[in-house]
């Protein structure tokens, strides 16, 4: 397939895309009519209860809390993909009044417990996958076989696959390269995956959204770091508390850079917790072992915050006294994103797949439907109309 796709942006509302992308579907919202539908699969949102897959008899609540379903899937542990359990909902799963299993890696439990004050918590009874740190990953309800698969976009992510009388991948956020950090340490991108249905994110689905590979990445990090320092410059990196910050950490060829790393509180809370789940990480110590006059005075030191910290005491008085600021995310092509994080260097990296990622995992799959979410989908299902004819793509 050619890749090579010009002028998506401009070109797109000429075909009446908006039109072209909302498919007519009525809103199923009565889920015991939905359990009796004779549809072996029904893919859809309920506006209260989120995400959720119909296949045969077992109905599965994306990210989401939903009380219809028979299991509750999280992907991840983001704040946006967290299911919170309110006071009523945790006493019910504590009480098993409300029975229903859950499928997350213990690593996503861990972290959605420490991030939401235990607002996402359910008993060991009802986790029916990712318990434990072995291989067991997938498991079968009512003839329906569901399937936890790595998929690099965080620690503890997963994608899941059901396998009944249809194969249905949902990717949620998703990488396909494997990295290798600096230290070792392997994180591992989507395997391709048989399936008639795909439900897959287009966060960067435009042509515009391409990113260097990881390993040049890397480089370009240290040989930054290292030029910055070697002029007496501290370096503070930006990154979210959870998944960036830690990659971060692990880039640094830290017999290279000869110097500390410290981390913010939040993100040492958050890598203290991935360490206990027995990842490896590189040397660090919290910021709170020192404080800003000590660090004023101090050229050789690379601090890892979240990007809004930058803006924050004790950070924002490094930054005016010369620490130099790099900022990591897959928008930095973006202008407001460059206004709303102003840094010395930006360096294009996600934990998302890019566009090209993006069409070449579609293209090694073949599904029969694809189903888009979240980020570029205009201009991503433009792309897939025009070379999939023979896909039927939905939203």
């Amino acid at each position: 397939m050619n890749k090579s796709v010009e002028n998506l942006e401009e070109e797109a509302p000429l075909i009446g895309l908006k039109n072209l992308v909302y498919q007519e579907r009525k809103k199923i919202l009565n889920f015991s009519l939905l359990r009796k539908s004779q549809k072996s699969v029904i893919i859809d949102s309920h506006p209260k209860y989120g995400k959720f897959i119909k296949l045969d008899d077992v109905i599965v609540a994306v990210d989401h809390w939903n009380p219809h379903a028979d299991i509750i899937y999280v992907s991840h542990a983001h704040m946006d993909h967290i299911p919170i359990f309110n006071k009523k909902i945790r006493e019910g799963l504590d009480n098993e009044d409300i029975r229903k299993w859950f499928l997350c890696s213990k690593i996503t439990k861990d972290i959605a417990e420490e991030r939401t004050r235990n607002h996402f918590t359910f008993p060991e009874s009802m986790w029916l996958l990712g318990k434990k740190l072995d291989k067991r990953n997938e498991v079968e309800i009512k003839g329906v076989r569901l399937k936890l698969t790595e998929n690099g976009h965080t620690y503890g992510s997963n994608s899941l696959l059901l396998e009944g009388s249809e194969k249905i991948l949902y990717t949620s956020d998703f990488i396909t390269e494997t990295r290798t950090f600096s230290n070792d340490t392997i994180l591992k991108g989507l395997e391709v995956v048989e399936c008639n249905r795909l439900i897959t994110e287009c966060t960067f689905g435009n042509p515009r959204f391409k990113f260097p590979s990881f390993s040049k990445i890397q480089t370009d990090v240290n040989n930054y770091i290292s030029s910055e320092l070697s002029k007496g410059n501290p370096v503070i990196l930006l990154g979210y508390a959870f998944g960036k910050s830690q990659y971060l950490l692990n880039m640094l060829d830290l017999e290279k850079l000869d110097t500390k790393v410290l981390l913010d509180r939040n993100i040492a809370k958050l890598t203290k917790i991935l360490e206990s789940n027995e990842i490896k990480f590189n040397g660090w110590e919290p910021y709170s072992n020192y404080n800003k006059t000590q660090l004023k005075k101090d050229g050789n030191y690379v601090l890892i915050i979240p990007n809004y910290s930058m803006f924050r005491e004790p950070y924002k008085t490094l930054i005016s006294h010369g620490a130099k600021v790099a900022s990591f995310s897959g928008k930095v092509f973006i202008e407001s994103f460059r206004d709303k994080f102003p840094s010395d260097k930006y360096i294009a990296y996600s934990d998302h797949c890019d566009y090209n990622d993006l069409l070449c995992f579609i293209d090694r799959i073949n599904p029969k439907e694809i189903y888009l979410e979240h980020g570029e989908i205009y201009n991503f299902f433009y792309s897939l109309h025009k070379y999939h004819e023979d896909i039927t793509i939905k939203l």
